[in-house]
């Protein structure tokens, strides 16, 4: 089991949307429910994660800005002598 934390105003939003659905449709979907699927659903949903992270530059990518600068990790070149940093 992992607590998941919201805020105040979010919870009361799913609260009020929760109530609709039971008063307008007659459907009474718990919390835990409705966050499980809408997360499942945000996962599958690739217009979601566009919208959550936006449409980043290759460059501006933090990964990728990691690998284009080895040095920080004490290399030349991080595409001959990745694999033996990342797994020894």
């Amino acid at each position: 089991m992992v607590t998941l934390r919201i805020s105040d105003e979010v919870n009361r939003k799913l609260e009020e949307y929760l109530a609709l659905l039971l008063l307008q449709k007659g459907i009474k979907i718990d919390k835990k429910r409705f966050v499980e699927k809408a997360i499942l659903h945000a996962i599958r949903d690739k217009k979601f994660i566009e919208e959550l992270v936006g449409d980043v530059p290759l460059e501006e990518d933090p990964a990728w800005v990691l690998l284009d600068k080895p040095k920080r990790w004490g290399i030349k070149d991080s595409s001959t002598r990745i694999d033996e940093y990342l797994y020894g």
